[in-house]
């Protein structure tokens, strides 16, 4: 990408709270409305206000077993581990205990999160210096290391659904802005670039379709489609073709139509060629939504749709080819919010 879409803060954050399904959550954290320039501030500005609001409701505690040398007794005591260490000699046991810590996974990673973001060398002075104070109540907690399997192992109920959102924003920096850490020292990468906010749009139109689409009218899904293939193959060669995995397909159950979505965040929406100036889609974005349309096994009318962001002008333009709808669409992300959602309602109702 030479550049890439300009976004309100505020917009980004909307478009998080629908990926995430957190959307309760969106009003509890006021961002501004300044030009999404970097995303370590937005993520930043975003900790900043949660954690401040975790800290005033007071940070989660579970019960934690211990197993620990002391000399006043509590608990159970671990004879074995006693006698293994011979504690005896020191005037103290091994006891198991149960502990009502905050200490736990979810305030780990917090802390973690708000070390990296710390440590970015493009977060803004003021924000570094209100993420070092909010650290400070982080101090009786120990420090970890992110991993995929330690948020695969999280689950959310009603005490701690108000984390989610913070827990989110940690695992999209954990996957997206860090290459590699030595030494206590992270290696920062570019979050356009490598492609996460591509994947952020995705979500957010998925489930912004989940959210306001009647249920009992339009069936909302992302499935994976099967080659209209003319015979039986073997699976050895059926392997060999690529995936037909959508973004977002949009049933009607009353006009029995299908719109199979796929939603395309490029710096440029229109591009041209070597040999001529003319600006026109790229030509393996619209073979791939043909494949789409082409392979759907839905009984009534299917369409398909290639939705950019608007770069420098809307684009709405339809295409009939080989008796399939083709319809190439731009959606305005630096708009008011409310225009969004309009601008998207509109592509299908």
């Amino acid at each position: 990408m030479n550049s890439s879409p300009k976004i309100p803060i505020r917009n980004i954050y909307h478009m998080l709270c629908y990926a995430w399904n957190v959307l309760d959550q969106s009003d509890n954290i006021f961002l501004g409305s300044e030009k999404f320039d970097n995303i370590y501030n937005l993520f930043a500005r975003i900790y900043i206000s949660g954690t401040s609001s975790l800290i005033k409701r007071g940070l989660n505690r579970y019960y934690i077993q211990e197993n620990e040398m002391t000399s006043t007794l509590k608990g159970k005591i671990n004879i074995s581990d006693s006698i293994k260490s011979q504690s005896f000699l020191h005037g103290s046991m091994v006891c198991q205990f149960d502990e009502f810590s905050k200490d736990i996974k979810l305030n780990q990673i917090i802390k973690a999160t708000i070390n990296i973001l710390i440590k970015s060398p493009q977060l803004d002075a003021d924000l570094r210096n209100k993420l070092l104070k909010l650290r400070v109540h982080f101090s009786n907690i120990k420090d970890i290391r992110l991993s995929k399997a330690l948020y695969s192992s999280l689950r959310y109920n009603r005490n701690n659904y108000h984390y989610q959102m913070l827990i989110n924003i940690s695992e999209l920096i954990y996957q997206g802005l860090i290459t590699n850490e030595e030494n206590n020292e992270f290696s920062f990468s570019d979050f356009v670039r490598d492609n996460q906010m591509a994947k952020l749009y995705e979500k957010f139109v998925l489930n912004f379709y989940k959210t306001h689409l009647d249920e009992a009218i339009y069936n909302v899904h992302a499935p994976k489609l099967k080659w209209n293939l003319d015979e039986e193959i073997d699976e050895e060669d059926l392997s060999l073709l690529p995936e037909m995995r959508t973004d977002i397909v949009i049933e009607n159950k009353v006009t029995n139509t299908q719109l199979i979505i796929d939603t395309k965040y490029y710096a440029q929406t229109l591009v041209s060629s070597n040999w001529t100036d003319i600006e026109r889609v790229r030509t393996g974005h619209l073979y791939q939504i043909f494949a789409y349309v082409c392979n759907s096994g839905f009984l009534g009318n299917v369409k398909g749709m290639l939705l950019y962001p608007t770069i420098e002008k809307e684009v709405n333009a339809k295409f009939p080819i080989g008796g399939k709808g083709i319809e190439v669409r731009t959606l305005n992300l630096n708009a008011d919010w409310e225009d969004i959602s309009d601008r998207l309602l509109s592509l299908v109702l």
